[in-house]
């Protein structure tokens, strides 16, 4: 990965050309390579080049068109680069980046160049004799694009510090957002916690003149067209075939790949399509599994696994190229990790413990010489993706038999309760004001303790919000699906991961083809036999273990979560102490609560609900906010870094 830079102002010191040198040393850590930037008085982009694909060797970025007609900076890896080629009748190929790529396509096509596109990407182009900037999106956020708009002042960069390090650019906090996201919900996707910066969201660009602004959706999986085949095999078939494309384009890369590897579907195919297609080059892969520290007390609920990694060796065992390695978070510090996350992500992460586990299998990785790891984050929307919804709409259309034959069998499996599948089968029946006064009080233990200011709570309807996300999610399965979709923005966290560990992430479950077949079949297709998540399962029965595939219960992250959190109450009081010096954590957080739970620590336990909500979920969520809060407080200290080489 690398990151990228623009900065257009037309007036005023200091010029572009100066403030791009501090803009560039704030997104080093996203691409530690060459930084270079070509600037004039009004305008500069530039970039960090990190190569991790072959072609990257002739990249030179900013990249002018030969007739100095546009000039581009991208972070870029094109998965379509043969089809391109033909299209674009580029001559040698091999030997041309990504980039070059990208410029072709623009001067053929434009600003459709993007519905040409598949791959990673977030790119700026500077016309100057339009005096326009146009800046885009993949389709499905594989990389990062944030901006600024102000007077006398537009500027875009890969992460928000690039930024907040322009005088000028807003450092203050957005108190919705933060209210929203201490609740665990999502901030409108275009948003950020930060006053003065917005985000790009995943397929969209935008278009910037000195006197006109716009942002545009070019692509959303919902509007793909219907896939209809003869037989259920066919979407089977269909899948494995997409998935296998997706995986091989992300196998390009100049350091060999590894994989995540859990005992479920997601993370388990992605595996198997990796260790098949590295198969037929005479190349192994490593595939790590997380599991809990060596004394976990061994407890979790009945519907999770405390441990994958039998699941996972299951898996490992059936493709004699796959290296199995079992990873524990023993010796990382939750305190120190949740930082150094933070910082590199430019918000609060969202899950503390999985940050143990995710380093510790990354610092793995990257000891072995490895560069680029695949996971499977993105399937639950896509291949994996689930929703009981699909009970109500046998109802709706009277397919009582349909609907009592699932039921069943959904039951037997242990995925859901009869009460449960009643609730959800007929949820568009019951009207809201009911809903709310039927939810035993029992339902809800927990839910509302968000470690929120209480008078935040009341401003910004919190506890509406929480029970509103949980129980009238929408009636239309696309809708559903859709709202995954956009709740989920992995751009930022690979660059996170870039920075934090040097390890560059990538998921074929999240590539364009795979998004737009599993919104265009039909949503039967997902049950049929009725299985959950029957698509994957019938996908990858000669794939997979049966144990794999006929296994419901899912894998608990970060089953340990109470030996890593005390260890560090030491940490977490002392750090209690400098959030009550922060004004921002101060006003967001409830410290007292916080206070208290550090204070009634529980000593077992651990696996439930009631323990787990408060003391794993609320109260590390909060000390991520307490940290992101006081660290990009707008008093803190700007860090200074040495200049970047300037092009002419």
């Amino acid at each position: 990965m690398s990151a990228i830079s623009l900065i257009w102002k037309p007036s005023g010191d200091p010029t572009p050309v100066i403030l791009h040198r501090a803009v560039l040393s704030a997104l080093e850590e996203y691409g530690p390579g060459r930084q270079l930037f070509w600037g004039d008085p009004r305008i500069a982009l530039g970039t960090s080049l990190l190569p991790s694909l072959p072609e990257d060797r002739f990249d030179s970025q900013p990249l002018w068109s030969e007739d100095r007609a546009c000039c581009l900076v991208a972070d870029i890896r094109l998965d379509n680069r043969a089809d391109l080629a033909r299209e674009l009748n580029l001559i040698h190929p091999e030997q041309l980046p990504d980039s070059a790529f990208l410029m072709a396509a623009w001067l053929r096509w434009g600003a459709s160049c993007v519905d040409h596109l598949l791959g990673g990407y977030a790119f700026a182009i500077w016309t100057p004799s339009r005096q326009e900037v146009f800046a885009a999106r993949d389709h499905t956020g594989e990389r990062p694009l944030f901006y600024h708009r102000g007077q006398n002042l537009f500027a875009l960069a890969s992460m928000p510090k690039g930024l907040l390090a322009i005088p000028g650019v807003p450092r203050g906090f957005q108190q919705p957002n933060l209210a929203i996201w201490l609740a665990g919900l999502t901030p409108a996707r275009d948003t950020t916690l930060y006053a003065g910066i917005e985000r790009l969201p995943p397929g969209h660009f935008l278009r910037f003149t000195p006197h006109t602004f716009e942002c545009r959706q070019y692509w959303h999986p919902a509007n793909a067209a219907p896939t209809r085949y003869q037989r259920d095999q066919d979407y089977a078939e269909a899948l494995v075939e997409l998935l296998d494309r997706a995986t091989e384009a992300r196998l390009r890369s100049i350091k060999p790949t590894g994989a995540f590897l859990s005992a479920g579907l997601d993370s388990s195919s992605v595996t198997a399509s990796a260790a098949r297609l590295l198969a037929a080059q005479g190349k192994s892969l490593a595939a790590f599994t997380a599991v809990p520290r060596p004394d976990f007390n061994g407890l979790s609920n009945p519907w999770h696994l405390p441990s994958e990694a039998e699941g996972a060796a299951d898996v490992a065992r059936l493709y004699p190229n796959i290296q199995h390695i079992t990873v524990d978070s023993n010796g990382y510090n939750l305190l120190p990790t949740l930082q150094a996350w933070t910082d590199a992500l430019d918000e609060p992460f969202p899950n503390v413990i999985n940050s143990l586990w995710i380093t510790a299998i990354l610092d793995q990785a990257r000891q072995r010489g490895i560069g680029v790891m695949l996971e499977g984050a993105a399937g639950n929307g896509t291949i994996t993706w689930n929703s009981w919804g699909i009970l109500s709409q046998f109802f709706r259309r009277g397919h009582w038999l349909q609907l009592a034959r699932t039921t069943r069998s959904l039951h037997r499996h242990g995925a859901l309760s009869l009460k449960t599948a009643a609730r959800f089968a007929t949820r568009t029946l019951i009207p809201r004001s009911l809903t709310r006064s039927l939810v035993p009080a029992k339902n809800l233990d927990g839910l509302f303790d968000c470690l929120l200011n209480p008078e935040w709570k009341d401003r910004y309807q919190i506890q509406r919000k929480l029970f509103d996300s949980i129980y009238f999610p929408p009636t239309d399965l696309i809708r559903e699906q859709s709202d995954l979709f956009e709740s989920s923005d992995v751009g930022p966290i690979h660059a996170a991961a870039q920075a934090v560990t040097q390890v560059e992430l990538r998921d074929p479950t999240a590539d364009k083809r795979i998004y737009d077949f599993c919104f265009s079949i039909p949503r039967e297709q997902y049950i049929v036999g009725r299985h959950s998540r029957s698509l994957i399962r019938r996908a990858m029965k000669d794939r997979l273990p049966p144990s794999t595939v006929a296994r419901y219960t899912r894998g608990q992250q970060g089953a340990d979560w109470y030996l890593s959190a005390a260890d560090a109450l030491p940490e977490l009081r002392a750090e209690v102490a400098r959030l009550t010096q922060s004004p921002a954590a101060s006003q967001a957080l409830d410290l007292p609560a916080i206070q208290s739970l550090l204070d009634h620590w529980p000593q077992s336990g651990f696996h439930t609900d009631h323990v787990a909500l408060r003391w794993h979920f609320w109260l590390m969520r909060a000390f991520s906010m307490g940290y992101f809060l006081r660290s990009h407080d707008p008093s803190a200290a700007e860090t200074k870094a040495p200049p970047a080489t300037h092009l002419n």
